[in-house]
């Protein structure tokens, strides 16, 4: 669902949505479909003659590109802290974003050059119904759940407070190079940490191009089928579908194979065979 706040009086609704959806039709993470669809519902088409040049993903920020020769620019707060643009929001529309935040939505904005910004959005992806479900199956194994999200605090907290996840294993505001650093840090965590001479698993579960290289890193990586190419290229495995329940089905599915990958198996094997998965970090 999209929620959509023009700002200022230099262009109408219609036409930011435009720009916006303009721009969001060549980005490629899992959200611009909803940004897309939702410009669709409000009946803002994009003209013609419009076309995006130099359309460039900013890493952990969002995109930027050139339309009917000027700069525009598509992202969340922390771009438009960087480009000074942030600091002149009127304080309505701060405080509005600030709600939308609070409800778990991803938030992010619009500016055109020498217009400053001129819409603000809110992303309100719709938590499955399954996923708090799974989340206590996992705890109930005694997997220790993380979170990595390049989303606000308040917004990161609130999805966590309605999935069943403690705050204290929520990282947000993440750029790609935070969520590496913290993958990284649980790697070598949890390869100090045996039991029956097998070294602990991290998992990583992600959808867009910022999560790929911490995707890499992963002892095991898993892509949902919906998200970006780069991740499902990236990914040990691609889950057909968002459904979360099959993340369960795999994590109990592993064990299995190698059992019987090791009784198959004609060499004396001198580890534990079994991959078991001790941590998983959702992003």
């Amino acid at each position: 669902m999209l929620h959509f706040n023009e700002i200022g009086q230099s262009r109408t609704r219609k036409e930011v949505l435009a720009y916006l959806s303009l721009m969001e039709a060549s980005a490629s993470h899992p959200l611009a479909d909803a940004i897309v669809k939702g410009a669709k519902n409000e009946g803002a088409t994009i003209p013609k003659h419009l076309q995006v040049k130099n359309h460039t993903l900013l890493p952990g920020e969002g995109v930027t590109g050139t339309i009917d020769g000027k700069k525009v620019y598509v992202g969340n707060k922390r771009l438009f802290d960087r480009l000074g643009l942030y600091q002149e929001l009127p304080t309505e529309e701060a405080s509005k974003t600030n709600e939308w935040a609070a409800a778990g939505g991803t938030i992010g904005f619009i500016s055109i050059e020498g217009e400053g910004i001129v819409g603000a959005y809110c992303v309100a992806d719709k938590i499955r119904k399954e996923t708090k479900a799974v989340i206590s199956e996992l705890k109930k194994k005694g997997i220790n759940i993380k979170m990595l999200t390049g989303d606000l605090n308040q917004a990161a907290l609130g999805v966590a407070k309605q999935i069943g996840l403690d705050e204290d294993n929520v990282q947000s505001e993440c750029l790609p190079e935070d969520k590496l650093v913290a993958i990284q840090e649980l790697v070598d965590e949890h390869k100090q940490q045996k039991t029956c001479c097998r070294a602990h698993k991290v998992m990583m579960v992600g959808d867009g191009v910022n999560d790929a290289p911490a995707l890499a890193l992963a002892n095991i990586s898993v892509a949902m089928g919906d998200g970006s190419s780069l991740a499902l290229d990236t990914s040990d495995i691609t889950l057909m579908g968002s459904d979360l329940n099959k993340l369960l089905y795999i994590i109990n599915m592993g064990p299995k194979v190698s059992k019987r990958i090791h009784k198959n198996s004609a060499r004396d094997l001198t580890v534990c065979p079994f991959s078991k998965v001790d941590c998983v970090v959702l992003s």
